[in-house]
């Protein structure tokens, strides 16, 4: 594991995990908000954007670039940026896939929640390291 850290609110942590219910067994999707200080990111909110992949919803997500244009002017109004997305990995654990390597960007943080059956479970944190050859699990404080 990572020395690096993430402090998100219990409130944001619940209502990803609600959104991810609400969705299955399709991916739910979203961006994070907030700021990086060194080794810690603080998410202090979420924009929940829609999955616009054009088939597997169950098994891929895809955030709109308008969805992502539209969350940069939220963090800018807010003196802050995104510094990563959520999403939903339903009937499966909370570590990314093949596919989330393919398409994941390093530095930003990777909130993946698992859903079993409908009910939410674990929530877990990752950072893709800079060769984007694998994951860096990233330690979530829930504030």
């Amino acid at each position: 594991m990572s020395n690096a850290t993430v402090v998100v609110p219990e409130g944001l942590v619940e209502k990803i995990k609600r959104e991810a219910e609400e969705t299955y067994p399709e991916e739910c999707c979203g961006i994070l908000i907030g700021t990086a200080n060194g080794t810690e990111k603080n998410v202090f909110r979420l924009y929940g954007t829609q999955n616009v992949h054009s088939d597997n919803k169950e098994r891929r997500f895809m955030i709109s670039p308008a969805d992502f244009k539209k969350a940069e002017q939220v963090a800018r109004d807010a003196d802050a940026e995104i510094i990563g997305f959520y999403h939903s990995h339903p009937d499966h654990p909370a570590v990314p896939s093949e596919h989330d390597r393919e398409y994941a960007w390093p530095w930003y943080l990777y909130l993946i929640v698992s859903v079993e059956n409908g009910k939410s479970s674990a929530i877990e944190g990752w950072e893709l390291r800079d060769d984007r050859k694998s994951y860096e699990k990233i330690a979530i404080t829930i504030s």
